[in-house]
């Protein structure tokens, strides 16, 4: 790729700017005379504030218009949040690498409550997730969960103005942003499970662009890799439309997987979760039992509730 321009479509809110430096970074350390440009994109997900991300979509109006550019030819890569990257991809498009993984932890910012177990009865808690909110009104109920959009720096300046008593977010995050001095508690994946994919950084191409993909291949770590593998399998087989409230988290260790998955209502009134342990090249199969097995178990209903309540999505 020498002697070669790079262009990189990418979002335009800080963190993914961050994030496309973090990437930019990691391809000159192999190709130091290779020249790249940047896209910046401002994405449908990133024009609507005030509606939640269930009711417009889902996390995929963030990564459209980046794809849009790749099928248009008017980039060649584009880098997204594993978390955002819909788990049926456009066949056109595929996944050249996933970097390392950072932490995939959900991460609880307050200015006057040390964690989640401290908090007040009443206590009002912002989140634009699904899964978040879901999880957290099961462990308590007694606190009011209230959505949060915007990019990082606004989410936490809503904070600091006092409409909410604490946030939460994602902890790879603020730690790319600098902000690693704002997070009060990591909150534990028993707690809070990850969503899938999250704290990595995924990069895009065209499927028949060889040259790309095999100089960008170089990029991917293959742990990361696999963890993730595991996770979008779970996640692809309950995925119904719009966001609804599933969680997945893959750990590998000496060769082997612990795949940890649920589903749940919106309300927290109801969260079915699995595991499953086995070698690291059986992790998408994993991924399938678990669903299945979460299915048969009830998963079914949600989703199909949900469908129906969620008909009116975009």
């Amino acid at each position: 790729m020498q002697n070669k321009t790079l262009r990189i479509a990418t979002r335009k809110s800080p963190l993914a700017l961050e994030q496309t430096k973090y990437v930019q970074k990691k391809i000159l350390s192999l190709y130091p005379d290779l020249n790249i440009k940047l896209v910046p994109i401002v994405t449908h997900g990133d024009n609507i504030l005030n509606k939640s991300l269930s009711k417009i979509g889902g996390k995929g109006l963030f990564i459209k218009e980046l794809e849009r550019a790749l099928l248009e030819n008017k980039a060649d890569i584009a880098i997204h949040s594993m978390k955002d990257l819909p788990v049926n991809i456009t066949k056109e498009l595929c996944l050249v690498s996933i970097c390392k993984r950072g932490n995939p932890l959900d991460t609880l910012i307050s200015n006057n409550y040390r964690s989640i177990n401290q908090l007040p009865k009443g206590a009002i808690i912002g989140t634009s997730s699904l899964r978040r909110q879901c999880q957290l009104i099961t462990y308590r109920p007694d606190l009011i969960v209230t959505p949060l959009r915007g990019n990082v720096e606004t989410r936490i300046a809503k904070l600091d103005q006092g409409q909410y008593d604490a946030i939460i977010l994602a902890t790879e995050g603020l730690n790319r942003l600098s902000l690693k001095h704002r997070i009060t508690q990591i909150i534990p994946a028993e707690l809070s499970l990850p969503s899938c994919g999250q704290g990595a950084i995924g990069i895009q191409s065209r499927i028949h662009d060889k040259k790309v993909l095999f100089f960008l291949s170089h990029l991917n770590h293959i742990n990361t890799f696999i963890e993730i593998n595991a996770e979008r399998a779970f996640c692809r087989k309950l995925e119904s439309g719009c966001q609804i409230p599933i969680g997945s988290y893959a750990i590998l260790k000496k060769n082997k997987i612990w795949l940890r998955g649920l589903i749940g209502s919106p309300n927290g009134k109801i969260i079915l979760r699995g595991e499953r342990i086995g070698w690291y090249d059986t992790g998408e199969k994993m991924g399938y039992s678990l669903a299945d097995e979460l299915l048969r178990n009830g998963a079914k209903n949600i989703l199909n509730n949900l469908n129906i309540k969620q008909s009116y999505c975009i």
